[in-house]
């Protein structure tokens, strides 16, 4: 016997919950385009010690996706509207420093995430570029790729997301006489909203 998580149903602006087979995609939900994902933490900091070395960049994350995206339509008899993706939280912890092997745009599997019920979600972050001339900036992107199997059918969507933070904008901090630097959000700057584009799609693409 086999036993299936919980599979989100979106239907007439209901939730409710379900399983059958797929029938032709109907139109787009209201919910689209996607709504932005959140930053509510984001610590960076030039460590004295760390696994690459000295002049290594360390970076602590806190990103989700807060809304419900639709994952494809479900089959009539199970009432119609669409199978949803449940959201989503990562924690992503970064060691880095720009070489050879990890140059800016490379891209760390180092997110640790979490979703509800049947859903599988991959959050992943690349380092374009962290510089202190003339302020302190980071450029990172951020990708999300979910994966439901129901119905029969293997859905999927990836997503990608850009972040520039900048101290006196929406990071504060400073470099203490050692030469040790430390940022954090701006106090009232939580949470940053990130506006994700649809990469891959398999059903209800747009």
């Amino acid at each position: 016997m086999k036993f299936y998580d919980t599979i989100l149903v979106l239907s007439s602006g209901l939730l409710s919950q379900s399983g059958l087979a797929l029938s032709k995609d109907p139109p787009l939900p209201p919910w689209y385009p996607l709504k932005p994902w959140e930053i509510t933490k984001l610590h960076a900091y030039n460590p004295r010690d760390a696994p690459y070395g000295a002049n290594a960049t360390g970076l602590e994350i806190v990103i989700a996706n807060p809304s419900l995206i639709a994952a494809g339509p479900a089959p009539h008899a199970s009432g119609g509207g669409y199978v949803a993706f449940s959201n989503s939280t990562a924690n992503c912890v970064v060691h880095w420093k720009e070489d050879d092997q990890t140059p800016y745009g490379h891209t760390m599997a180092t997110c640790d995430s979490k979703t509800n019920g049947a859903t599988q979600s991959e959050w992943n972050i690349t380092i374009e570029e962290i510089q202190n001339n003339p302020v302190h900036y980071i450029s990172l992107s951020f990708s999300l790729a979910y994966r439901l199997h129901a119905y029969g059918s293997d859905f999927y969507k990836s997503m990608n997301g850009y972040l520039l933070a900048e101290v006196g904008d929406n990071l504060e901090g400073r470099c203490d006489a050692e030469g040790f630097c430390e940022y954090n959000l701006k106090n009232g700057s939580a949470p940053l909203l990130i506006q994700p584009t649809l990469f891959e799609c398999k059903y209800a693409c747009g």
